[in-house]
């Protein structure tokens, strides 16, 4: 009789879990602790469902013992919990035309220099604070902050794996682990700040840097592949073409075009008068570039023409992004970010609200919400 006792309770409870998990889909998202070595899927359930019945819960922090239920944003020490649940918020998902203010996020004790989208839609943040954060973009909570640069990070970039690569002003460049916040390699090389970075179509990861150089890693071994020696200034900027092939602009006021395969420089881009500050490829497959010069250009990379010169922002064009519907964003030291149809060169509408300087510009996947700092 106890034997048939202890299995009629054991199939009960695995009802119960099964339950739960169907319960409980797509209503969080799970952020392991460094400590997390096996989570408690029982604890972690039960956790979540406390938050589910508890008016105003936005998050729940727990291990193995223990869940504390949180009605504001918390950031945890990721050494003593074993994981944090963050209770997704229903919003309407129907794009925004009006790109009306959704939140502010406020934490860096610093300039923002640096944004990146996740792979899971959370945002990263880099400062000169020399933190980086992480952030659920449904509530606005900090999720955590990765310490581990000793200067300003400059850059960040979401590699293929769903790692995050951060460049930073002590020359070096980190490799983390979202999930629990641990740095997975550090890549040595550069002898000056890395100021940009990019990942390429085979997964290596380009790095641009105040030493004039762009180098090529393979972040599986933390070896670089080559260095591509040809700007005579910084490197502010890069990003991967349609083709593979990978651009860059730099203080020397020229955009080159390589194959990163032999390092060999395919195009030169001449007519900014100023340091190139910022790239992106336009879903035609068109180059813009923003320049200290003020000026946004557009160009043909079949033949290397520029196509056309946006005027409007009255300082430097420090970060550009390529809305789902092909407009292009602009962010300046003006203050404003500027939304322009590159069909004809007209500003569509000029958002503000920023007190300082636009540093950077990302958007969320699948949807046309703009992050700025």
């Amino acid at each position: 009789m106890k034997a048939i006792f202890i299995v009629l309770v054991l199939i009960f409870t695995t009802l119960v879990i099964n339950y739960n998990c169907q319960q409980l889909q797509g209503y969080f998202k799970i952020y392991s602790g460094k400590k997390a070595i096996q989570k408690s899927t029982i604890n972690i359930q039960v956790c979540a469902l406390k938050c589910l019945k508890t008016e105003n819960c936005i998050m729940a922090v727990g291990n193995d013992q223990n869940c504390t239920i949180l009605d504001e944003c918390s950031t945890n020490d990721y050494n003593e919990t074993n994981f944090s649940l963050i209770k997704k918020i229903n919003k309407d998902d129907k794009e925004d035309s009006n790109f009306t203010l959704k939140m502010t996020l406020i934490n860096h004790s610093e300039w923002i220099f640096s944004l990146a989208v996740l792979n899971n839609g959370d945002l990263a943040s880099g400062s000169a604070d020399r933190t980086i954060k992480i952030w659920n973009f449904d509530t606005g909570c900090e999720i955590m902050s990765l310490n581990g640069h000793i200067q300003i990070v400059r850059s960040l970039a979401v590699l293929q794996n769903g790692d995050l690569a951060s460049g930073s002003s002590d020359m070096t460049i980190k490799i983390w682990n979202t999930n629990n916040g641990i740095v997975k390699m550090t890549l040595n090389g550069h002898s000056d700040a890395v100021i940009s970075l990019a990942v390429l179509k085979n997964g290596d990861l380009a790095s641009g840097s105040a030493d004039e150089t762009i180098k090529i890693w393979n972040t599986n071994v933390g070896n670089v592949k080559i260095t591509l020696n040809g700007h005579s200034g910084w490197i502010y900027s890069l990003v991967v073409l349609n083709n593979g092939d990978l651009a860059s602009g730099s203080s020397d006021m020229t955009i080159r075009i390589w194959n990163t395969n032999n390092g060999i420089v395919k195009m030169t881009l001449n007519g900014h008068s100023g340091a190139v500050i910022s790239l992106a490829v336009l879903n035609n497959g068109d180059l813009a570039s923003g320049s200290a010069d003020r000026t946004i250009k557009i160009w043909n990379l079949d033949n290397g023409d520029e196509i056309m010169s946006l005027n409007g922002h009255i300082q430097i064009v420090r970060s550009l992004a390529v809305l789902k519907n092909g407009d292009l964003a602009s962010g300046s030291y003006d203050k404003t970010i500027k939304i322009w149809n590159t069909n004809n060169g007209f500003v569509k509408m000029t958002l503000n609200g920023h007190s300082d300087a636009l540093m950077s510009l990302a958007l969320k996947n699948l949807k046309k919400k703009c992050f700025t700092n």
